[in-house]
């Protein structure tokens, strides 16, 4: 094409706009202008070319809109060869007219190629985090929310968390029902003052019998840190092996075997669970609850997890983990995303 003339009128605020643009010595041009004066209309009427669509004038609709966009034979720009760039858009994404913009065949390839990786693993990662979450929930607007103050951070979230998660398919939370718990009539439950007051009292009640444990540690040592120690030691024949573990607990206890260990756990932890003050504090929840139509599938899973109760007083942080934690369960998918993503950020 050696040259380009628009003629325009009432195209989005363009009152008249005509022009030829002579690209014979030039394969580019820039328009330059102040703000407020029509250039985002003319990317739109652009746009309305390469989406095939009749352009108008959006305040006054009745006006007739004339649009003539020619090459220099007089035939009509053609839709196909028209590509829009939005402003301020984070990725193009990867299409036949965004690789247009890359001239060296070798690299529209490498960049076609590496876009459609990082595709591939994104859809893999989303669809096992909605397996292992259970949501029917844009999986991806609720990761990014979980980390950033967005819906559409996606890959920031991601990156923010590289730190903080490994590779551990037994992490305690990555059976969590998404939906159940981070439901929008179980979260406003949550935020009730009745429930907070009562939420509160259980915490302090429970962390006094954390502390007064003989094994358990609050933050440092609890339930599952002591039934995976269990279970990995014996996984990898340490107790097959004739070893034992020394428990400190003011006088020596040797454990010599894997049921020995989730023995002395289970009772620590059932000495806990049904310590009389704690016992009536859940019943003043379980009371709340009751109450609420709205949250009895809640009720119902919390009997049987009454260890989560512990997480609700900062359901910021509890919703993290339990992201992270389905992160951890698949956490192949997850760093192959990762390296895919930051190896096409760094890629030439």
């Amino acid at each position: 094409m050696k040259t380009l003339t628009i003629d325009l009128e009432h195209c989005y605020g363009i009152r008249r706009l005509t022009a030829t643009f002579d690209f014979s010595k030039t394969s580019a041009i820039a328009i330059y202008a102040p703000n407020g004066s029509m250039k985002t209309s003319l990317a739109q009427t652009f746009q309305d070319i390469a989406g095939g669509t009749a352009s108008k004038d959006r305040i006054f609709p009745a006006r007739v809109c004339k649009r003539n966009v020619k090459d220099e034979t007089g035939a009509e720009l053609l839709k196909d060869s028209v590509l829009v760039v939005r402003p301020y858009e984070e990725a193009m994404g990867h299409t036949a007219k965004t690789s247009t913009l890359l001239v060296n065949p070798a690299l529209r390839q490498e960049y076609e190629k590496l876009h459609a990786d990082i595709d591939a693993a994104k859809a893999a990662l989303l669809k096992a985090l909605r397996e292992q979450s259970g949501s029917k929930r844009d999986i991806e607007k609720e990761f990014s929310l979980a980390f950033t103050a967005n819906d559409n951070k996606f890959y920031i979230a991601l990156n923010r968390i590289k730190d903080e998660v490994a590779n551990r398919p037994d992490a305690p939370l990555k059976d969590v029902p998404y939906d159940l718990i981070f439901d929008e009539k179980v979260q406003s439950f949550l935020d009730t003052k009745d429930f907070k007051t009562a939420i509160d009292g259980f915490i302090k009640k429970y962390n006094e019998l954390l502390a007064a444990s003989t094994y358990f540690k609050k933050g440092v040592f609890n339930y599952y840190n002591a039934a995976q120690i269990a279970k990995q030691l014996a996984d990898n024949g340490f107790f097959a092996a004739k070893h034992s573990v020394n428990l400190n607990a003011g006088e020596k206890k040797e454990i010599t075997t894997q049921k020995e260990l989730e023995d002395l756990i289970a009772k620590e932890k059932e000495a806990i669970s049904n310590d009389k003050d704690l016992r009536k504090k859940f019943a003043e929840i379980e009371k709340l609850i009751q109450k609420n139509v709205t949250v009895r599938d809640f009720e119902a899973y919390l009997l049987n997890h009454e260890e989560l109760l512990a997480k609700f007083a900062n359901m910021a942080d509890f919703r993290q983990e339990v992201w992270k934690a389905y992160i951890d369960a698949r956490f192949d998918l997850y760093k192959a995303l990762l390296d895919q993503y930051q190896g096409g950020r760094s890629a030439p």
